[in-house]
């Protein structure tokens, strides 16, 4: 983080007001975390389901912490009584935290912004971009999963101050909008994955979430450029563009013949990686042609999402060629697609978020594997709204159609990926493909008492759910 002085904190703040002034040192981190304080930080005692960071005050400045930001008068009056802590008072920690973050991004002048968003994906994808970026500017990018309304300004204070690039992932929630996000970063090229179904509780149909993802071409206004994968069938060139700013530039990656990213003649090892053709076509000789990607990751899906990001560099003045080179050195975020090699089986750790479709394209990578046993363990996903079980049997029937040997569920909601499973294979007692087996557990402990006398040696297992079944736990019980 560059320092920053309290002065120009009070300016980027709407509202805010000095309570008490002990003279503090420039502020060189923010947090909003009690665990994370060191000096120099800036602490907002944010309020959240669970916790009121205010409660936390006292922990902060035995930390050395010398300034906060509050909301609570009584606390503003208490702390401020100690004589030697800064403490500013404001309306809102959340807004006030983005509103910081706003103006500090506004003032970051020749910082290249590119942001990222989608309903699957999208930190996959963050990686890949940061790769890219990375064979020509000194890049910075989005840790881990801080994707959201606290994630996006911390991820945008940690950035070290003499980055040249910055990635960063954003995704919508009930607590906020992308097009709020985007009014931080205001980035110049925009990327969105695909439109599928997470979060349609909140959204209620696909169409308003094309539009909500699309929020990230908000505050674009010189002909800045939004990336998509018109292979999802809510971003095709003709729909994107009835949303974006009608100055927009509109990349195309996908299947199709007037994509401008074609990827074609693809070539899936499972957990061996993935390859295909890439076919550039953008008007531009400098940086069309036909192209070999092989990416290290495995999945055929992640081929698309490795494709957007060497759309992003096209425009950064990064050739197709010179970053199809820099995917290689992709650095993945944690339970996100590891391989867990071990002596007896082989663990495929995809434990930190799920959807129907990320679901089924890692059963579709799993299958493509070479394995004496295919394995998956499937957790529940949260956050599908009124289509959630049939949602969930949609999995259940496709592990059948692809011919998984051995389906456990854990979890309330993954009871109908197990059941759709069983009617699949039912109904298909004639086909010698369809060899399922399937076991069902409510309880995840019930599950890890069982799972080691299940697996057999030469198994390779799957391990996918929403994040927080915390299925990792189930990975760690494994022997």
């Amino acid at each position: 983080m560059k320092k920053t002085g309290i002065k120009y904190i009070l300016e980027s703040m709407h509202g805010a007001k000095l309570i008490s002034d002990t003279g503090s040192k420039e502020i060189t981190s923010v947090a909003i975390d009690s665990r994370q304080v060191k000096s120099g930080t800036l602490f907002f005692a944010v309020i959240g389901e669970r916790n009121d960071g205010h409660d936390f005050l006292p922990a902060v400045k035995e930390s050395g912490c010398l300034a906060v930001v509050v909301s609570n008068p009584d606390w503003a009056k208490k702390i401020s009584e100690t004589g030697d802590m800064t403490v500013i008072l404001v309306n809102n920690t959340r807004d006030a935290l983005m509103q910081l973050a706003k103006q500090y991004m506004a003032d970051w002048k020749d910082l290249i912004k590119v942001a990222v968003t989608g309903s699957v994906g999208k930190t996959s994808t963050k990686d890949f971009l940061g790769a890219v970026l990375s064979a020509k500017y000194k890049t910075g990018k989005t840790p881990g999963n801080l994707n959201s309304d606290y994630g996006v300004p911390l991820t945008v204070f940690g950035f070290e101050d003499d980055i040249e690039a910055a990635v960063i992932e954003m995704g919508a929630g009930e607590s906020v909008h992308i097009s709020e996000l985007a009014d931080i970063v205001r980035p110049q090229i925009g990327v969105v994955t695909n439109v599928g179904t997470s979060h349609l509780e909140v959204f209620g149909t696909r169409e308003n979430l094309s539009i909500e993802k699309l929020g990230i071409t908000k505050y674009f206004n010189d002909k800045e450029t939004v990336i998509v994968n018109s292979d999802c069938d809510m971003l095709t060139r003709q729909k994107v563009s009835k949303i974006v700013p009608s100055d927009t530039e509109i990349l195309t990656v996908g299947s199709k013949d007037d994509d401008n990213f074609i990827f074609r003649d693809i070539k899936d090892g499972g957990i061996d990686g993935v390859s295909c053709i890439l076919d550039v076509q953008t008007g531009d000789e400098d940086y069309d042609g036909t192209f070999e990607l092989t990416i290290p990751v495995v999945g055929s899906h992640n081929l698309g999402n490795a494709a957007l990001a060497v759309a992003a560099g096209t425009r950064l003045d990064i050739k197709p060629k010179d970053a199809i080179l820099a995917l290689a050195n992709t650095h993945f975020s944690s339970g996100r697609l590891e391989i867990d090699r071990r002596d007896n089986l082989t663990i495929i750790n995809d434990a930190y978020n799920a959807s129907p479709e990320s679901m089924k394209a890692g059963i579709k990578m799993l299958m493509a594997s070479k394995a004496e046993r295919h394995v998956a363990i499937l957790g529940d996903m949260f956050e599908l709204g009124d289509d959630s079980v049939e949602l969930h049997r949609s999995v259940g029937t496709y592990a059948v159609d692809v011919g998984l040997e051995l389906l456990i569920t854990i979890g309330s909601n993954a009871e109908a990926i197990a059941s759709a499973a069983e009617d699949a294979f039912i109904g298909a007692e004639h086909n010698i493909a369809s060899r399922t087996r399937v076991i069902s557990y409510k309880d995840k402990n019930e599950a890890i008492k069982d799972l080691n006398a299940i697996l057999h040696k030469g198994d390779l297992i799957l391990v996918k759910a929403s994040r927080g079944m915390k299925l990792e736990e189930v990975i760690s019980a494994i022997i």
